[in-house]
């Protein structure tokens, strides 16, 4: 297989397998929307135990939707043998024997996303805070330390999350695309 460009980006995948694997990504990756929206993924709202631990299940949950989404985008995007529900998985192992390279891209171009949706939460928290210093602590031996504001943590736990789905399906498209460009192995 000539791989001398299997890594550029100038293969764009199209709109609308895009599009297709993008909103059933949105579905699948629900439970990492969940994770994201609960306030206790910070240290200052809840223990440090808390957020270690959601910490880890995040990237369990993110691990396992790049394992997945190429099954989910050949459940919404198949393209005859050799991208299919219940095969591409299997496909995907071939590519990484084949052309580790081509594959290394793939999941690196996976990787700036996933950064991207880091910070672009980042840039969102800055511009709107969720959380800051109670002025009244102080003083007021029942108020609490930090005041949480968890409509801007909503935001910026959408945000990430869109931009993670986009990850998934980018990469997965991109996987769907070199497995098509491939030549036949028999």
């Amino acid at each position: 297989m000539d791989t001398a460009n299997a890594h550029r980006l100038d293969a764009i995948p199209p709109i609308g397998v895009l599009g297709r694997v993008y909103a059933a990504s949105l579905v699948v990756n629900l439970p990492i929307l969940a994770l994201l929206l609960t306030p206790q993924i910070r240290s200052r709202v809840g223990s440090e135990a808390t957020m270690a631990i959601s910490v880890v299940a995040l990237l369990g949950l993110v691990v396992a939707a790049v394992v997945l989404a190429p099954e989910v985008s050949a459940r919404v995007a198949p393209a005859g043998a050799r991208w299919r529900f219940g095969s591409a998985r299997t496909q995907v192992r071939a590519l990484i024997r084949r052309d580790r390279r081509a594959y290394v891209w793939r999941l690196g171009e996976f990787v700036v996303l996933y950064i991207a949706a880091q910070g672009l939460g980042g840039a969102i928290a800055w511009v709107m805070p969720h959380i800051w210093s109670n002025p009244d602590f102080g003083s007021d031996p029942a108020a609490g330390q930090w005041e949480f504001h968890y409509p801007n943590f909503a935001v910026q736990a959408a945000a990430i999350y869109l931009v993670i789905c986009l990850a998934s399906s980018w990469y997965a498209c991109r996987l769907r695309q070199l497995a098509l460009a491939r030549p036949d192995d028999r």
